[in-house]
């Protein structure tokens, strides 16, 4: 057998492998993160079913979902989240997010008896500093 030939055919081999495993272009700033409805109106205690889809180039990262007015009024959001039979104790004064727990791409939005608009959150974390998110406004009307 001709050495410099398995060197050279062994050498192209592990380039293609290479570039097969680590060429996949993965960009975490290119990650997209889209929640449908993208704006809805409900009424007051009504219900919206919410689909987030995660963009990434590779396996989608945990969602966390969360209601950004609860967040601005000092609380993480999370303990209006919920899943089962038995909603959260509250306060909620901007609604809850049923099945938000286990990463869930779907979630239902339970609105306040209060009119207001509020926004709906899902987050990914793609790398230790870069936080994706994507939001679906929902406007409730007594």
């Amino acid at each position: 057998m001709n050495l410099p030939r398995v060197l050279f055919v062994g050498s192209l081999v592990l380039l293609i492998v290479i570039a097969g495993c680590g060429g996949s272009g993965y960009d975490p700033n290119n990650v997209i993160v889209t929640v449908s409805p993208p704006a809805v109106t409900i009424p007051a205690s009504g219900q919206v079913a919410l689909q987030a889809t995660v963009k990434s180039g590779r396996a989608a990262p945990a969602l966390t979902w969360s209601i950004a007015e609860l967040q601005t009024n000092g609380a993480s959001g999370a303990q209006c989240n919920w899943s089962g039979t038995t909603p959260p104790a509250g306060p909620c004064p901007d609604g809850t997010i049923q099945g938000a727990d286990g990463s869930s791409p779907t979630v239902t939005y339970l609105a306040p008896s209060a009119s207001g608009t509020f926004h709906v959150v899902a987050q990914v974390n793609v790398s230790l500093t870069l936080v994706k998110d994507g939001t679906a406004v929902i406007t409730v009307s007594r």
